[in-house]
């Protein structure tokens, strides 16, 4: 799951002291050149949703159900849900033009509040979260290719020098180029493509250590396997699996993201969308049923790096080696984009005053007033303090002012990713992301049939009707069994919830309601 979007400052706020950047000042501006065609909107929306987690999340699910067979069944449900999910985000993004995704989704149908909510949540929760769990797997597959085992706390102290390092280099304002993002895209379908050719052709020869070894075959349960699918148990734990499946699916409500950017919105969207989620589905089931050939059930549920064991039996050392230089490299391209994404969407935020101005270069109208301001505002710390934070001001100055890196919100999100690291593990990160994303992916669906009751827009594209009802009964389903299972969660996300909202309250009798900044323009970071 790689699901960066980035939102640009198109100018700084001096008009004497700093230049402005040469970008358009809004997505209707730009050429019908520069317009995404069928295919870059296909190979986008793709590349998007093949992230780093599916060479780890196949581990998560074996864990949560009884067999292989129940394994491919859980990723062709998550697939076929997420599908619904995108059919009605593709009848949405028509409605609400523009470049805007589910914040403007939720403005429109529910209020500020909500916009609001939605973008709180995303910078504190699902993204640091999400830059966490990424982080991880970086480490896990780079320890994976020196040592055969390796340590937890091992893994979080490289994860946190990896969110560190990758938070450095965007402070000095540094991003991975097309070619880079290329690079990594690449090396992603290079992996998969290998695990799903490699196991085709075991299982065409009647080998592998898998299914084709093992007694119980696809759907037959372990004697030593305690799991009822049916029982409350059993369901909870076929929630787990799907949230792990579901977070890997990930990318396909970036959709709202690109719409502004597409030749033909109404011809191309619903292609787009149905051929991307067409293709991972296939892409993501064969993989895991060539893991489940190649690779013992227990070897799947035990092994953190499924991808480097699933070499090691195939091909050897040396294709262990491979395969984890490839994901950890991967890994840390999508950990840089997704860095970079969510500070701009802080900035963002912050423009649109759902966020501290000093977030975007706000909190003053030019650069020469930032002394005083901060002199002000810090006024009541220990003089060293005060210093310390001055001269970090003052050093990054040029940065933030004339090159409009946005260090205040990279460093915020990366020690928010970083605290997600200390605390949280892969299984438990997962389910709260897949908790506090599929909230709002559920109210956003629900919104669609709202706004199909009231007069305006209607798109040529209307979807089925069944699309927004599915989505909505089994996604609400999905999180109500997710939360009796993981209360614990519920109750961290929920309390978040109230927080944003106070917050929101609050600012709106400070500064009245937040309208839209004609600042900003939203584009998508590959």
């Amino acid at each position: 799951m790689d699901r960066p979007v980035s939102f640009i400052p198109l100018r700084t706020t001096d008009p004497l002291e700093d230049d402005f950047l040469d970008v358009p000042t809004t997505p209707s501006s730009s050429s019908s050149s520069s317009k995404l065609t069928r295919l870059n909107g296909l190979a986008l929306v793709i590349s998007l949703q093949i992230g780093s987690g599916i060479f780890t999340a196949p581990s998560q699910v074996s864990q949560h159900v009884p067999n292989p067979g129940s394994g491919l069944l859980v990723w062709l449900l998550g697939g076929l849900l997420v599908w619904t999910g995108a059919a009605s985000f593709i009848e949405l993004g028509l409605r609400v033009p523009g470049n805007g995704g589910i914040q403007e989704y939720l403005r429109t149908c529910y209020g500020d509040a909500w916009g609001f909510l939605f973008t709180f949540m995303w910078c504190a929760l699902a993204k640091p979260a999400a830059n966490a769990i990424i982080s991880t797997i970086f480490a896990d597959y780079l320890l994976s290719s020196f040592l055969e085992t390796h340590s937890p706390l091992a893994v979080k102290g490289l994860a946190l020098l990896c969110i560190v390092g990758i938070t450095t280099v965007n402070c000095l304002g540094s991003t991975a180029g097309a070619k880079a993002a290329n690079l990594f895209l690449v090396l992603k379908l290079a992996a998969l493509g290998g695990v799903v050719v490699i196991g085709g052709v075991t299982w065409a020869w009647g080998y592998g250590e898998g299914v084709p070894l093992s007694d119980d075959g696809w759907f037959g349960i372990p004697a030593e396997e305690d799991m009822v699918i049916w029982s409350s148990a059993g369901l909870g734990n076929v929630a787990t699996a799907l949230f792990g499946a579901l977070f890997c699916y990930g990318g396909w409500e970036t959709v709202g993201f690109v719409l502004g950017d597409m030749r033909d919105p109404e011809g191309d969207l619903p292609v787009v969308i149905n051929g991307a989620m067409a293709t991972v589905i296939t892409g993501f089931c064969l993989m895991n049923a060539a893991t489940y050939v190649c690779l013992p059930w227990q070897v799947i549920r035990g092994s953190s790096t499924v991808a480097v064991e699933f070499a090691r039996r195939t091909l050897g050392s040396w294709g262990a080696l491979a395969f984890s230089v490839a994901v950890s490299i991967s890994a840390m391209g999508a950990l840089n984009a997704n860095v970079f994404a969510t500070a701009k969407l802080c900035v963002a935020a912050a423009q649109r005053t759902y966020f501290p101005a000093i977030l975007a270069n706000l909190h003053v109208p030019f650069a020469g007033d930032e002394a005083l301001y901060l002199d002000r505002k810090l006024r009541f710390l220990p003089a060293p303090v005060r210093g310390a934070v001055v001269g970090f001001a003052n050093m990054t100055r040029e940065l933030r002012w004339r090159r409009a890196v946005p260090i205040y919100a990279l460093i915020m999100n990366g020690l928010m990713a970083s605290f997600y690291v200390l605390i949280g593990s892969f299984n438990g990160l997962v389910t709260f992301i897949g908790l506090a994303e599929y909230f709002f992916f559920l109210l956003s669906v629900i919104g669609l049939l709202v706004l199909r009751q009231r007069s305006g827009l209607d798109p040529k594209y209307r979807t089925w009707t069944g699309n927004p009802v599915i989505f909505t009964v089994v996604s609400g389903l999905l999180i109500l069994r997710g939360l009796l299972t993981e209360p614990l969660q519920g109750f961290a996300i929920a309390a978040a919830g109230v927080l944003g909202l106070a917050v929101f309250y609050w600012n709106s009798k400070r500064n009245g309601l937040p309208g839209p900044s004609p600042m900003t323009v939203m584009m998508p970071v590959p």
